[in-house]
């Protein structure tokens, strides 16, 4: 047995941020959420809901280790509810996608792997986070961005996006940040198949909170699939992550590169531009 619906939304029972968000939706939605079976042995809860087309399932493991999740699904994309965590404990709500684009993998999944970026789910998932948070009161008091690629899981085959509350318990108990996430989450899988096309662009350079790119993705007509950021960049290009941060992204490979040229070394830009253009992508500085 496995869960099948277009969307996979999952997160760690453990996890405040991720399990609040969890709960805050099943609230939200008490009238369209139904108890099922859990179909892995690491799972504690799992719901349906009719109305996403979603099952809504928590594990014991942390998100991290979700290395398995294509063994118990079949959906079309997964949506991990999760908590940030940074030491500068900025408050954030944050969309990013994950893998190692170095070879140490400290956080799960495998050095030198990137997963499957979503950048139509990104895209949705970030504009609505703006748009909620600004309902809310929240814009400022939450930086809303995106974050570079980083951690695991990297093996999976199936898409997936990570959305999540920083970067202390404070605030991942806070609920205010919980419900806007999930109300986050409800409207823009309610809605992504509406979205309207935008050009799949992958992201080189700029800080782990990349602000430029975080501009053009909510404010042009680009949405952004993996994102490098200058630190995994400056010992050296590598031909192959650079190969899986084009083609590895739903719905198709990335059709442009974005790269932030003040933030990268002259010949670190040389050696991307030369590898992108032996894969025949476009590319434009900012």
């Amino acid at each position: 047995m496995v869960w099948k619906a277009r969307y996979g939304l999952v997160y760690s029972v453990h996890d405040l941020a991720g399990k609040g968000i969890a709960d805050s939706l099943t609230t939200l939605l008490s009238n369209d959420v139904e108890p099922v079976e859990c179909y892995s042995e690491l799972c504690s809860e799992s719901y349906f809901i009719p109305s996403l087309d979603s099952y809504l399932v928590g594990f014991d493991e942390d998100v991290i280790y979700f290395d398995f999740l294509d063994k118990s699904f079949n959906v079309e994309s997964y949506v991990f509810l999760s908590r940030h965590e940074a030491e500068a404990g900025r408050k954030s709500l944050t969309v990013h996608h994950t893998g190692n684009p170095m070879p140490q993998a400290s956080h799960g999944g495998n050095p030198l792997e990137l997963s499957v970026s979503n950048s139509h789910v990104s895209k949705k998932l970030l504009t609505t986070i703006f748009e909620k948070a600004r309902e809310n009161d929240l814009l400022g008091e939450y930086e809303v961005t995106l974050e570079a690629t980083h951690h695991g899981p990297t093996n999976l085959s199936t898409p997936l996006t990570f959305i999540e509350i920083g970067s202390t318990p404070i605030e991942w108990k806070d609920p205010r940040a919980r419900r806007v996430i999930a109300e986050t989450v409800i409207r823009a899988l309610e809605e992504e198949v509406k979205l309207d096309y935008c050009i799949p662009v992958a992201g080189y350079g700029g800080g782990h909170y990349p602000i430029k790119h975080t501009k053009i993705h909510l404010q042009e007509q680009y949405c952004y699939g993996h994102i490098l950021a200058k630190y995994a960049l400056t010992n050296g290009v590598n031909p192959d992550v650079i190969r899986q941060s084009v083609i590895k992204n739903y719905p198709k490979p990335v059709e442009l590169a974005i790269i932030e040229k003040k933030s990268l070394k002259s010949q670190i830009r040389k050696d991307l531009v030369s590898i992108l253009e032996g894969f025949g992508v476009e590319y434009k500085f900012v």
